[in-house]
């Protein structure tokens, strides 16, 4: 067999596209299976934890009961370890494709699933486990494009600006960040060595090492390059079908019909272009890798063969291609492709966190009067009780990061804290802003905008609930409150004592065996663990669902996807734009103006 040295970009395109029919149909035959028996099947072994520790639910208040029972312990390990093999199975697929790509083979789909199903059986061999703890470092970091599945998970939004407000955490991270990214460039040929050639995971690192030590930074600098190029090429194409698709609507329908039809198709094939750029990124890095991989190993390419042109081979790849993508609309019109179905609220309630902590000094009166002027449905607040017994309105444990007082909660009175000054850090338009007391908050709140208290336990409070209800119930707001708590027996407590009081469960995680929690009526869920499903079962329940803190557009969305009841962000103002663009879909009607000019009133 004839071969040539072809390292270039024209390579990894080539590599990445030969078989692509083959690698949509793998998309599509792995979301399904994913969809239909593996995700239903995780959140049904997860649902059987509770009763494993002997608990109706687990939430980060007591999931710490896990490891205490070693059949639970077991259960855990055994998900986690499912889950990195349905990983690993679609990484693995990949360089198995892109190496019968740079070896100019055609490859079935059946051949593909096979070959895969041998090779992801030999990673439970001992001196290949140790991949698998590789995974948690591949999907906190720019490699996690390796695989679809990992693509949507990231860092909490609250623990990156927890990070971010910290001066000592800050540079940690950074410096955590770029060392994880420096170890897992050492690590870049592992994966094809490990893959595609077989031998330990030690094995393979030491020649990954081996290989990267005659190239140095080049294969680094190559894939960022080549990752660039994909991306302005699927910007170029993007533009250019919808170019394209408006020309032809209207020299076909005209500019009034032209309109509707416009925006029909380009809805549908909106959400096929995520499919496949989706798919796309994932096999165009693992191209990178490997055409780079062979490339530092010297490793010739066999070079092209010409085939004869045959009218049946290619009627049935336009068929196959046809098919294709009709399978690829069904999917992006369907929960399998992300398109979850109204099981919630139409009416999302937006909640400000903190009383809106975007454009005011968080949990301060001025930041809930800018959260009644920005129409928010609910502000929420943080109560806490001081040495003396007065509740006032407090995040942290100590004032120092608010105040610059560093003075803990449970030993201050309130005589120093209305001296305070929470306002002046951010603004000095807020200079002197005091720390209110939970007193003033409702009074300020009364007949404007409904409060949600979340009660913040230090183990130092007496009759905290108690002292809550009373002022609740002072100035007549029962019909305006909610108690919302990470500590389910501050709940119960409340429920105890004020049955029609509404109260919110509070946890990054939520894992129940079905059944409803008589103390709570809503639970409000970090966004990374929400799931339309956890919705869905709440709703079953009587119950409603919020979701924290969405900050950013990826987590608005994925919240107003899984149709919570309330979505609970800094920016009020933010929230509701992305709330209006779902509704109103803004940016397929500044399409459909460009092309097609505005309707008259718009």
């Amino acid at each position: 067999m004839r071969t040539q040295r072809n390292y270039g970009l024209g390579a990894v395109f080539d590599v990445a596209l030969r078989n692509w029919d083959t690698l949509f149909i793998f998309e599509i035959v792995y979301r399904l299976f994913g969809f239909i028996v593996w995700l239903p099947l995780q959140r049904y072994l997860l649902s059987l934890l509770p009763a494993l520790v002997g608990e109706t639910y687990l939430g980060q208040d007591n999931f710490a009961l896990v490891f205490r029972y070693p059949a639970a312990i077991i259960l855990l390990v055994s998900v986690l370890m499912m889950t990195g093999l349905f990983i690993f199975y679609e990484i693995i697929t990949l360089f198995i494709y892109c190496e019968k790509g740079w070896k100019r083979e055609r490859v079935k789909i059946i051949v593909l699933l096979k070959e895969t199903a041998g090779k992801a059986a030999g990673l439970f061999v001992p001196k290949r486990l140790p991949v698998f703890l590789l995974l948690p470092a591949v999907m906190f970091s720019a490699f996690s494009f390796i695989s679809g599945y990992m693509g949507g998970i990231s860092v909490p939004e609250f623990i990156l600006e927890y990070i971010f407000q910290d001066k000592l955490l800050l540079p940690l991270f950074i410096g955590g960040t770029i060392f994880l990214h420096f170890v897992l460039f050492r690590y870049l040929f592992c994966l094809p060595e490990f893959l595609l050639e077989g031998g330990s995971f030690g094995k393979a690192w030491r020649q990954s090492l081996a290989l990267l030590k005659k190239n140095r930074f080049s294969p680094l600098w190559k894939t960022i390059f080549y990752f660039l190029i994909f991306s302005l090429s699927a910007f170029v194409a993007a533009a250019g079908g919808i170019l394209l698709l408006a020309a032809g609507i209207r020299g076909a329908a005209g500019i009034e019909a032209g309109r509707g039809v416009f925006r029909l198709y380009f809805t549908s094939l909106r959400g096929v272009w995520s499919i496949v750029i989706g798919a796309l990124a994932s096999v165009f890095l693992c191209a990178c890798i490997v055409v780079l991989y062979h490339r530092a190993g010297g490793s010739l390419r066999p070079e092209k063969t010409k085939r004869k042109w045959n009218i049946g081979r290619s009627l049935l790849r336009a068929a196959s291609s046809f098919g294709i993508l009709v399978i690829l609309i069904f999917f992006s019109e369907s929960e399998i492709g992300g398109n979850i179905p109204g099981w919630g609220s139409n009416q999302i309630q937006v909640i400000a966190h903190r009383a809106g902590a975007a454009f005011a000094p968080e949990n301060t009166e001025a930041a809930l009067k800018c959260a009644i002027q920005d129409q928010a449905s609910v502000a929420e607040i943080d109560v806490q009780q001081l040495k003396d017994g007065t509740l006032v309105v407090m995040h942290d444990t100590n004032f120092k990061r608010t105040t610059g007082k560093n003075l803990d909660v449970w030993d201050a009175d309130y005589a120093v804290i209305r001296d305070l000054d929470a306002g002046g850090h951010i603004s000095a338009d807020y200079r002197g802003e005091p720390v209110p007391t939970l007193e003033s908050m409702l009074l300020a709140a009364k007949g404007h905008i409904r409060l949600m208290i979340e009660l913040k336990s230090t183990g130092r409070e007496q009759g905290l609930e108690e002292q809550t209800l009373s002022l609740i119930n002072k100035y007549g707001m029962q019909d305006q409150c909610m108690i919302a708590s990470m500590d389910m027996e501050i709940l119960k407590r409340v429920k105890s004592l004020e049955p029609d009081m509404q109260t919110v469960y509070i946890s990054v995680l939520l894992l129940t065996q079905g059944q409803a929690l008589k103390e709570i009526d809503a639970y409000s869920v970090e966004t990374t663990s929400l799931s339309a499903e956890l919705v869905y079962q709440a709703h079953l329940q009587g119950k409603q669902v919020y979701a924290w803190t969405a900050n950013s557009e990826r987590s608005i969305n994925k919240i107003l996807r899984c149709h919570t009841d309330g979505l609970v962000t800094d920016n009020v103002l933010l929230a509701q734009y992305y709330i209006e663009e779902k509704q109103a879909d803004l940016f397929l009607r500044e399409f459909t103006n460009w092309f097609f000019g505005p309707l008259s009133g718009e």
